[in-house]
């Protein structure tokens, strides 16, 4: 399966080399002085005076054009060549393993492939993604198929080697916008976990493949904001919600339909696989201890919490009519994201807000306007209604009060008490502004403080914290 992988990554890799290069146009070139050389050859009223001296000149021309040809495609053929630093046996077994036929079929339908796909992506970058970019992500991504496979190659080559799981670990997860992202980026900063990062990206499930053949997170890059706009930083090596890619590529069609977001129960081998997953990440990161930001994982909470009892799961609570505000604006904010970017969501799981929205269906569909509060208020209702019954029969589940957290360093130091890391003072966290809260239903709004108040309660209770 490696050879397979290494002769596929290869081929697009100098096919996209051939394509960015100016190949064609040298070739073009050698033509065009070929033509111009033999016209004058075959010419009548050219004297034979001003041909010796016209032929030379387009001959050196034609000849380091040649030359020129020669070198790009050299060039262009160096990922293949590299591609045998990575195989077992080395150049000359790579080289032995490429000349039979399977070999040069599958690198020929590949190549051409790749280069009619890669037509078919609208020339420009989208949301600062290249073509290659794009295609790369579509590659890794788009497929389930492709994903299994990516995967299975990553186990057979890493799964020996990687850490036992401990099952030590801590997941965060809650509907979006509650402040999963500034706990799971405070509890990665003690520098006790491991997790997938952007670099991990396009091939998440083949973290240690894809570290070897990239040099993407070798160093963290240029910080900037990331697109939902509120002021979070993030480069190559930032801890990102990317786990999702494997259920979504194993047990997709459980919990994924037309009309939203169902849970479900995945059984204890899938659950198995997904450790495997978190042991292949702990071997690339070099730690013993993963921690996980995924919002979905609130479709299967229960069934992840009995299957690793001596995991954390940390649910932040945020107040329910600024988390609802929060979530009305990032859905505006993202309703007229471009085609790439609305793939990518999809890819990722993301379909908490957005053009690609698609509601969480704890019980009955989700009824009123998008655009509204109450809608928003709604879903913050049915979710925590349904988090309300897992954490009551679950020691290892605690929420965090999110408001609590961001303005009492005693609560960042209960949470990190609670999962067993000594911590100093949290960096990104920030006391949150009152903000009057916009149009909505009372009647709606008192249930949702009731419920709040009521998970509040029992989350400072596990934490050990008086409310």
């Amino acid at each position: 399966m490696l050879f397979w992988f290494l002769v596929i990554v290869a081929a697009i890799l100098a096919s996209e080399a051939f394509v960015r290069l100016p190949v064609m146009a040298r070739i073009q070139g050698v033509a065009a002085y070929s033509q111009k050389a033999m016209r004058v050859l075959q010419s009548k009223r050219i004297s034979d005076h001003w041909k010796e001296r016209i032929l030379p000149a387009y001959a050196l021309r034609i000849g380091g054009g040649s030359v020129m040809f020669f070198v790009m495609l050299c060039a262009a053929l160096l990922p293949v060549a590299a591609a045998g630093l990575l195989y077992p046996g080395g150049l000359r077994a790579w080289s032995e393993a490429l000349i039979s036929i399977s070999a040069i079929v599958v690198m020929s339908v590949v190549s051409l492939g790749y280069i009619w796909l890669r037509l078919q992506i609208p020339s420009g970058p989208e949301a600062g993604y290249s073509r290659l970019d794009q295609f790369l992500h579509r590659l890794a991504l788009a497929s389930p198929v492709r994903g299994e496979m990516i995967h299975d190659i990553e186990r057979g080559a890493f799964l020996r080697s990687a850490p036992e799981d401990t099952g030590r670990h801590v997941f965060v997860t809650g509907l979006a916008r509650a402040g999963t992202t500034i706990l799971m980026r405070e509890i990665h900063r003690t520098g006790q976990f491991g997790s997938l990062t952007y670099a991990d990206m396009p091939f998440v499930l083949a973290p240690n493949l894809w570290a070897r053949l990239s040099a993407k997170g070798q160093k963290p890059g240029v910080r900037a904001e990331r697109a939902h706009g509120d002021g979070i930083e993030v480069d190559t090596q930032s801890p990102e919600a990317l786990d999702e890619v494997f259920w979504r590529t194993f047990d997709g069609g459980a919990y994924i339909a037309d009309d939203g977001l169902h849970p479900h129960t995945p059984d204890t081998d899938l659950i198995g696989s997904y450790r495997d997953l978190i042991r292949l990440v702990l071997r690339k990161t070099a730690t013993t201890r993963y921690v996980s930001k995924n919002n979905n994982n609130i479709l299967r909470l229960g069934a992840l919490a009995q299957a690793m009892p001596d995991a954390h799961f940390l649910v932040p609570l945020r107040q329910p009519p600024d988390h609802a505000a929060s979530l009305l604006k990032q859905h505006q904010r993202f309703l007229n994201a471009g085609p790439f970017v609305r793939d990518y969501m999809t890819w990722l799981g993301h379909h908490e807000f957005g053009a690609t929205h698609c509601p969480f269906r704890f019980g009955d569909t989700p009824t009123g306007d998008p655009m509204t509060l109450d809608y928003w208020l709604h879903q913050w209702i049915s979710v925590y209604s349904a988090l309300d019954a897992v954490e009551a029969t679950m020691e290892n589940v605690c929420f965090v009060p999110y408001e609590a957290l961001s303005a009492d360093p005693a609560v960042w130091q209960a949470v990190a008490g609670r999962i067993g890391v000594t911590a100093g003072a949290a960096a990104e966290l920030r006391p949150v502004p009152d903000k009057a809260p916009g149009a909505h239903d009372a009647a709606v709004g008192a249930e949702a403080a009731a419920l709040h108040a009521k998970l509040a309660a029992r989350g400072f209770a596990k934490l050990g914290l008086p409310y």
